[in-house]
This record gives structure tokens, sequence and C-alpha cells, in this order.
């Protein structure tokens, strides 16, 4: 947790000291999560699992660059993971922390604009549980000889696009996003292991307060 405190903490330093007459807007968000996770075996066989849905949110820092152009950080709780058909569940749970450029699409005087963003996400493993259908459940744990040993931070990155209401002091923020993770998070040094990767769809809803004008 104290590196996810100071990724967040660092990245909004830099928004900060983009530019001094930025305009900066401080919110929280949340929303709803669908995560998933693309599983292969040693030999590459793909293995389906269902998506798993919960909420999560956090708060985010945006410095303005004109009217267009703003960079957008954020520190965010997101649960991920999935389900196999007969009920068992690999939960997982992450502070993500996205660094997102973001593009208003212009629309002259009206308070009402699409944006879309992209960016790099940076996920660090909170905790992951392995539950069985009867409601039994376990660590996924660390190191040898552990049921699911994962690796972290997990470094992806993020795609979206929304509306952005801009309401005097502050502003509504509307999006969904898709999160792609680049890093396998199976950690076990076994020959017979195969590849995870996280993936996410994310529906969130945000409230800003502008801090500068």
């Amino acid at each position: 947790m104290r590196h996810t405190v100071l990724a967040f903490l660092a990245i909004s330093v830099c928004l900060s000291a983009v530019e001094a007459e930025a305009q900066v807007t401080l919110g929280l968000k949340g929303g709803l999560n669908i995560a998933s996770l693309d599983v292969s075996d040693s030999e590459g066989t793909d293995i389906d699992l269902d998506t798993r849905t919960t909420f999560g949110g956090g708060a985010y820092l945006q410095a303005g660059l004109g009217s267009v152009l703003a960079l957008q950080a954020e520190a965010l709780y997101a649960p991920g993971g999935a389900r196999g058909s007969g009920g068992d569940a690999i939960e997982l749970t992450y502070i993500d922390v996205p660094l997102l450029f973001m593009v208003r699409v212009p629309a002259g005087d009206a308070s009402i604009w699409p944006i879309v963003y992209a960016g790099p996400v940076f996920s660090f493993e909170t905790g992951c549980r392995l539950k069985e259908e009867g409601g039994a459940s376990l660590d996924c744990g660390s190191g040898p000889g552990d049921p699911f040993p994962t690796k972290s931070p997990d470094i992806g990155g993020a795609i979206g696009g929304g509306l952005e209401v801009f309401m005097g002091s502050y502003t509504l923020q509307l999006d969904i996003r898709y999160e792609h993770g680049f890093v396998n998070i199976n950690d076990s040094d076994s020959q017979l292991a195969g590849s995870v990767y996280n993936r996410s769809w994310s529906f969130f809803l945000g409230l800003g307060r502008v801090l500068t004008p």
C-alpha cells in the first residue's frame, strides 16, 4: 500500500508541475467493474472463465492544459479475477494508479463535452483468494507450493471515453474504459504453468471540484 500511495503522490506532483496556470480539479469516482482473466495452459490453449462483476472507485486529480487537453492521475480500488463455470472463483484485489492523457472534443459554448483518453495503468495487488463453490476459500499465496502464486505490480494500459459536464466550480465525469494487463501474473515456476493476464471493463461516474481557475 505504501508503494501505491507514493506512486500516486509522485504522479500528482508531476501533474501539478505540468503548468503553473493549469486548471486543477480534484474529485471522487466510482462505478461498476467487470473483470476477467485471459488464461492459457502451458501449451497455449485458452481456458474459458466467466467474468467477475463488482464495484470499484477512488480519487482523481486532473490538470487541464487549455480547454482541450488534460492529464488525469487516479488511485482506484479495482477488484479483479474471474469465475469458473462450476462456481469456483479467483478473487483478486488491486489498487490501480492510471495516468491518463485526455482529449476533450470541442463543443463550443456547451457545458457537456465528449472526452477520449488513454494511458498506462500501474496495478498493485492487495489481496488474492481462491473460492470454492461451497464457500470455502484460501489465500492464493506468493511462494513455491502455494495454490496460485501471483506477481505484482501489473503494468497495463487503459483506453476509454465518455462525457465531462461543467457545472460552475464542479465537474461531472461519465466514462467507460477498457484495461489490458501486459504482465503474466502467474508467478509459478512449474514447467506446467500457463499464463494469466488481467482484463477489465469499467463504468464510472465522477464528481470533481475545480481548485484553480
